[in-house]
């Protein structure tokens, strides 16, 4: 599970992906590393910028780019399974007021994540609570991970 959805509210998969979607190294949260290990490609729960050229395409986010929400699901997709993104070159971004659950945020923060806290984007497109230049805020956090629940709860404000 990337990104577990509590309440729903808009997906969009009207805006194309930029190549970059498809072949980005991921941070690997429980090493705290850039490892092969980690799939590459935009992972589920991690968030979507547009793309700097204003063509309405979809990016990583980093601190200084536009979110516009958080990626549903991987685009490469399971190699044994079928790869939509792939083949349509689009993926569902959810937006709006949802509540969602992650297990990809930032685990090297400025402070522990805390209940009420605003949500930003890190230069890895992952959430944190480290303020970002673009100071867009994503999320609140609803619920703090722990060892036995190790997902990130937020209210979407984007």
């Amino acid at each position: 599970m990337a990104l577990n959805i509590l309440i729903r509210t808009q997906l969009s998969s009207i805006p194309e992906l930029t190549p970059v979607c498809f072949t980005k190294d991921n941070y690997d949260v429980a090493n705290e590393t850039m490892t092969v290990n980690t799939p590459k490609g935009v992972l589920g729960g991690s968030i979507a910028g547009l793309s700097p050229a204003n063509n309405y395409k979809v990016v990583p986010c980093t601190k200084a780019l536009m979110p516009v929400g958080l990626f549903v699901n991987d685009a490469a997709g399971a190699p044994f399974d079928n790869s939509p993104a792939v083949a349509s070159n689009k993926i569902a971004v959810i937006k709006g007021m949802a509540s969602v659950e992650v297990d990809v945020y930032e685990t090297v923060t400025v402070a522990p994540y805390a209940v009420g806290q605003k949500l930003y984007s890190s230069d890895n497109g992952l959430l944190t609570n480290d303020v970002s230049t673009s100071g867009v805020v994503i999320g609140v956090v609803t619920k703090v991970a722990t060892p036995a629940s190790p997902t990130l709860g937020l209210d979407m404000r984007v």
